[in-house]
């Protein structure tokens, strides 16, 4: 395994802090999750974190420039372009299994789990987020519907998790909306828990893991316990996205 205290790459970088771990995210998931060998490295990173004693949390900080219609419409056509059913059928599918991976990941991960998101970030991304177990935004912060201006529909466990929080009436109206989501706008909805000024948010999201730190370490993986989808729920949801995602790119 590596050494994941003082690591980087060109798609994230981790290093120790104290007793945190602190994460960057590079690039968008996207590009993590059609790259094996990056998201073998995110997850073994994420479980050298869970299985090391002397680190109490982790705080992921999204900085990846937002690129995702190019990589999007590339990745569309690459699928599109194969010859065979069965070829296309397996370019969908490995990017469907690798955002699942990484999502389970962070769903079961034990110990605090706070993000700091900022910037530009695709709906798809974002889904990784809301597994995380608190949102801290910059003022800047923007989500964007790429795939809808090319007729995809979002992917991975964005939808599962904004149902829960917002259910299904107001998910169903900002999903088909496909208008750009403000740092504020994202707070009134649920989908981050406090937002910030750029300057503060590194400093209030390390200061919200201080707060998780006080708790027992016990009674705050029982809580995540109760609070957190079940594994075959996401699972199942997961399987469903993979299918419509299939179905508006090949449908075309």
């Amino acid at each position: 395994m590596n050494d994941y205290s003082n690591f980087d790459s060109d798609v994230f970088s981790c290093f120790y802090e104290g007793q945190t771990a602190i994460i960057s995210l590079k690039s968008e998931s996207f590009k993590m999750a059609m790259d094996t060998s990056k998201m073998h490295e995110m997850l073994e990173c994420l479980n050298a974190i869970e299985i090391d004693k002397s680190i109490r949390g982790i705080l992921t900080i999204h900085t990846a420039e937002y690129e995702r219609i190019e990589v999007l419409k590339n990745f569309i056509k690459s699928i599109q372009d194969n010859t065979g059913y069965v070829q296309k059928e397996m370019g969908v599918t490995r990017y469907g299994n690798a955002i699942k991976r990484l999502t389970l990941a962070i769903n079961e991960f034990s110990k605090p789990n706070v993000v700091a998101v900022q910037g530009k970030v695709s709906i798809d991304s974002f889904g990784y987020f809301l597994a995380c177990d608190y949102r801290i935004a910059s003022e800047n912060l923007s989500i964007e519907f790429p795939g809808l201006q090319l007729g995809v529909t979002p992917a991975g466990a964005v939808s599962f998790f904004m149902n829960r929080q917002m259910g299904s009436t107001r998910t169903m109206e900002v999903l088909m909306a496909g208008k750009s989501i403000s740092a504020h706008k994202a707070r009134e909805l649920c989908l981050v828990s406090e937002v910030v000024s750029e300057q503060q948010l590194k400093e209030a999201s390390l200061a919200k893991l201080e707060e998780m730190y006080q708790i027992p370490g016990s009674t705050l993986n029982l809580t995540k316990q109760l609070t957190r989808p079940k594994t075959y729920e996401l699972e199942e949801h997961f399987e469903m996205s993979s299918r419509l995602l299939w179905n508006s790119i090949i449908d075309k």
